[in-house]
């Protein structure tokens, strides 16, 4: 019987796909989208307005809206009107700040999370997570080159 191996950004979509399902699921059990994890987590780190919201997670302001509302929704985001000021781009600003609920479900998140990569690093060597590690940090550079080619 002839095995064999897949190429390597073969083995990088599988692993996609499995992780993908994972933290789809984690953030489903704590009533999450990824897409919404990602934005309570920017909003807890001081990016508070649409503006800096968009330009970090790289949405359009309607996509921003949509996900801003839902969490508004769910009693997880606060907003607050922002009196207008000659650097607002805008006829009306609104801050974005978690609500105690917010502040739970992310904190309970972060938890999984984290376990989650203890549990799937629990059998590796402290070198062989940096090794890991070097390894994506130079795969992300090779690729970054040939799609600014």
């Amino acid at each position: 019987m002839i095995f064999f191996l897949k190429e390597p950004l073969d083995n990088l979509l599988d692993l996609q796909r499995e992780y993908q399902r994972f933290v789809q699921k984690m953030a489903k059990n704590n009533q999450l989208t990824i897409a919404e994890w990602q934005l309570l987590q920017r909003i807890a780190d001081g990016k508070n307005s649409q503006e800096l919201l968009a330009e970090d997670l790289r949405l359009d302001t309607s996509t921003l809206s949509r996900q801003l509302s839902k969490l508004t929704t769910k009693a997880f985001v606060k907003i607050s009107k922002v009196a207008n000021q000659n650097n607002v781009k805008t006829r009306k600003s609104y801050q974005y700040h978690l609500s105690e609920i917010g502040q739970r479900v992310l904190s309970q998140m972060n938890t999984d999370f984290k376990e989650f990569g203890q549990k799937v690093f629990a059998q590796w060597t402290g070198e062989e997570k940096n090794f890991l590690k070097i390894l994506i940090n130079r795969l992300t550079q090779s690729m970054r080159q040939v799609t600014l080619d």
